[in-house]
């Protein structure tokens, strides 16, 4: 009798049949444990996969939103240079600095430990992450409007 998960009619499927884990529905007893157990397994199989490939996608736009932010310091940095902006002076360049601790930490650090630092500051000032999503959101909301 064929095997109810072998994968053979999915498409792009890879599952392997492996002993005890419910490929085989003729003649096993509780098979529905078997047959849970194997898709736990390729449900694992699968968010690994795709959690790689996410990573690796970050990992190549990574380089361009770097130099996208070392441009916009750049520019910030020219303006400020300029010397006419009073006293938002000394905030252009804290921002310049901001951004340049920012994309050298983007630049050392790979896209998993990003991801946990980011989820640490989260959990510790949750007030902080939900106020930057508002205001990031309102300035979305303004530019998109234009």
């Amino acid at each position: 009798m064929a095997s109810f998960i072998e994968g053979s009619g999915i498409q792009g499927s890879s599952y392997v049949n492996k002993p005890g884990l419910g490929g085989d529905i003729s003649g096993q007893a509780g098979t529905g444990a078997g047959i849970a157990q194997a898709g736990k397994e390729q449900v694992k199989r699968l968010g690994g996969v795709t959690r790689e490939r996410v990573y690796h996608q970050v990992d190549d736009k990574k380089e361009e939103f770097i130099k996208s932010l070392h441009g916009i310091a750049d520019s910030l940095q020219g303006v400020g240079k300029e010397g006419n902006l009073g006293a938002v002076q000394p905030l252009v360049e804290s921002a310049v600095q901001v951004i340049h601790k920012v994309s050298d930490r983007l630049e050392k650090g790979s896209t998993e430990e990003l991801i946990r630092d980011a989820q640490t500051q989260i959990r510790q000032r949750p007030g902080l992450f939900i106020a930057g999503c508002v205001a990031i959101g309102f300035l979305a909301g303004r530019v998109l409007k234009i």
